[in-house]
């Protein structure tokens, strides 16, 4: 998809606008994501930019491949909030915006005369969307933290790894972009109340904390209903077999047949090769007590077959959900992605045009996707700054 494409269709959150005085990734993303369904999201800077903006891939000074992702659309105007006249824009803007996202330490915007409160007073249907590691209430209320410590607060990187190890971080920023996606939800919630329920603005609290537990799918229930203590099983899946990576003779190999039904499936495919196992592993429970015979004759069976492609042409045929281990390097450009549409392609002042990660859901009659590119920093400063004196000269 490209930016031309805009030419037709709707984006259904054409006119709202939203106040971004958040950086580097779980605030940025849910922006984004309004932007790209239609929203005028103005990016407020401190004069040293959004650090994000310093962060890889670089393509020159500030400009960053990061920044791009998280910014295509939106315009950026430069207030320092330490002086009265950054304040006294932010809160000119606030005055008229719909929403407005922020990821700065809890509290720090009521220090100056920003808080929710504060703004109701001038713009009592501003949806105000807070973002921080611990959340505004709590015993870790105005803590500071990042995605990584509220993953290991959450007992999220306990579960990755190998039993009896150090636990691993993800590799991937879970927290960040969880938060984000909530936060994205949450923000259209409360619109939808403000103009269908009762006309009130609203105040969301969203903890990266928070965010990160429902990707414990099971586990907590386990818990919180017996007397489990769940935690990190290596490749495969702690309480479903067989679902993880195994090995075949030159690649790792997906497989997820964690139902009775289709783990019949690929018992009829391992015995064909292989024949009958020495053991009941009719059950998940029985295959979770017999766990390492099933992940040998799925390996035994892999092998035979010569490669982790011919493996996965054949559990393909059955009906077996399965696939490769894909090297990042190799997703942007691979069958699945490009036949998605999942990048699209903006301009760019330094490169002419680049690709960034699209929207990562599709529609059929509303145009979602980037609407142009990412903003320089302080882009738009004049030009916002020159509206806000104008439409403050006319009210007088």
């Amino acid at each position: 998809m490209t930016v031309q494409d805009s030419t037709t269709g709707v984006r259904p959150l054409s006119g709202l606008k939203v106040l971004d005085l958040s950086q580097i990734l779980a605030g940025p993303y849910c922006t984004r994501l309004l932007a790209d369904a239609g929203a005028e999201v103005t990016k407020i800077e401190p004069p040293t930019g959004d650090p994000s903006r310093n962060l890889p891939a670089m393509i020159g000074e500030n400009h960053s491949g990061y920044f791009l992702w998280l910014n295509a659309g939106k315009r950026s105007v430069v207030a320092d909030l330490r002086s009265q006249e950054g304040r006294n824009l932010i809160l000119a803007l606030a005055a008229e915006a719909d929403v407005l996202v922020e990821n700065m330490r809890p509290g720090s915007l009521n220090d100056k005369g920003l808080g929710y409160e504060q703004l109701r007073l001038v713009n009592p249907g501003l949806v105000m969307c807070s973002i921080s590691a611990f959340g505004g209430t709590g015993a870790f209320a105005g803590r500071a933290g990042q995605g990584i410590v509220a993953e290991g607060w959450a007992g999220v990187i306990d579960m990755n790894g190998y039993p009896g190890q150090t636990p691993l971080p993800l590799g991937v920023a879970l927290a960040d972009v969880s938060a984000g996606i909530h936060a994205y939800g949450a923000i259209l919630t409360a619109l939808y109340r403000r103009d269908h329920v009762d006309g009130i603005g609203e105040y969301i609290d969203i903890s990266l904390f928070d965010a990160s537990l429902p990707f414990h799918e099971t586990a907590i229930e386990e818990v919180e209903f017996g007397d489990a203590e769940p935690t990190r099983n290596g490749s495969e899946h702690r309480a479903v077999v067989p679902y993880g990576v195994y090995e075949a003779p030159d690649a790792p190999l997906v497989i997820a047949a964690g139902t009775e039904r289709l783990w019949k499936r690929l018992d009829e495919v391992l015995g064909e090769r292989l024949g009958p196992a020495d053991v009941d592993l009719s059950t998940n429970e029985l295959r979770l007590r017999h766990r390492q015979i099933v992940k040998d004759r799925i390996e035994k069976w892999a092998g035979l077959q010569g490669s982790r492609d011919r493996a996965l042409e054949q559990l393909t045929r059955a009906g077996i959900p399965c696939g490769p281990v894909v090297a990042v390097k190799d997703v942007a450009r691979g069958e699945l992605a490009t036949s998605r549409g999942t990048f699209a392609t903006i301009p760019d002042a330094v490169l002419g045009q680049v690709s960034v990660l699209g929207t990562p859901y599709k529609t059929t009659n509303s145009l979602i996707g980037p609407t142009g590119p990412a903003p320089a920093l302080g882009e738009h400063t004049e030009q916002v700054v020159a509206a806000v004196l104008d439409r403050g000269s006319r009210r007088e």
